[in-house]
């Protein structure tokens, strides 16, 4: 049966994503889509851009991604965040930031016989809305004329169906879990329109290490051992 697996938010915890690129493989999965935030949080991002390039994933900009490649690194809601992201910009490669210059607002393709839209955030803004809790009205009002939504951002997993058969997914956060559930998250569907909510164990150790040697304060990691939001 033909899979694909979903992934967001990875946010430059290499280890976990290493950790859910393993599972997926295991699983024999080979299609995979990134619905984007590589970069921020964590001190990985160079080896996580690196790896989404070098696994060919098809990849989404989310907006810590465009933070960096358009507005120096900054994100005005969030001190924490334009400081990780400032910090990552100077030492970010060339080929990865020119990578990053090159990932879509969205996509849209049909899979398993339905017309699939992958976006980082909303149908408002594809880059920095937050939808917590989709609506029939909200489908309708933004003209919605796919028969699946398929949205990252919250790093919080959910599902919804809805009378007309839309649907929308979110797959939750592979790199910074906010759903009270420290494990890497991610989505798998097959063929027949089944679905599952994947949830991976890393070795959180090591980027709490990282960080710390890199001279960042421990509120910074404290989300990855609670699966709570950070405090901004």
């Amino acid at each position: 049966m033909n899979k694909i697996a979903i992934i967001s938010d990875i946010h430059g915890n290499l280890p976990a994503l290493e950790a859910v690129l393993n599972d997926i493989k295991e699983k024999g999965i080979n299609d995979i889509f990134c619905l984007g935030d590589l970069v921020g949080y964590y001190c990985f991002h160079n080896e996580v851009v690196s790896l989404i390039r070098e696994r060919n994933i098809r990849c989404l900009l989310g907006n810590h991604d465009l933070a960096i490649i358009k507005n120096k690194g900054v994100i005005e809601r969030s001190k924490t965040c334009t400081k990780i992201l400032t910090w990552q910009l100077e030492t970010l490669t060339k080929e990865n930031f020119e990578y990053l210059n090159t990932l879509p607002d969205k996509i849209e393709e049909t899979i398993f016989e339905k017309n699939l839209f992958f976006v980082h955030a909303g149908l408002i803004d594809s880059i920095d809305e937050y939808i917590f809790d989709i609506s029939a009205e909200y489908l309708e009002k933004n003209n919605f004329k796919q028969d699946v939504l398929i949205n990252g951002h919250t790093h919080l997993p959910n599902y919804k169906t809805f009378f007309n058969g839309k649907i929308c997914f979110n797959p939750g956060s592979v790199g910074q879990p906010r759903n009270g559930d420290p494990r890497s998250s991610y989505l798998i569907i097959d063929s027949n329109w089944n679905f599952e909510f994947v949830k991976i164990a890393y070795n959180v150790d090591l980027v709490i290490q990282s960080m710390k040697s890199n001279g960042f304060e421990d509120y910074i990691t404290q989300p990855l051992i609670t699966g709570k939001k950070i405090g901004l």
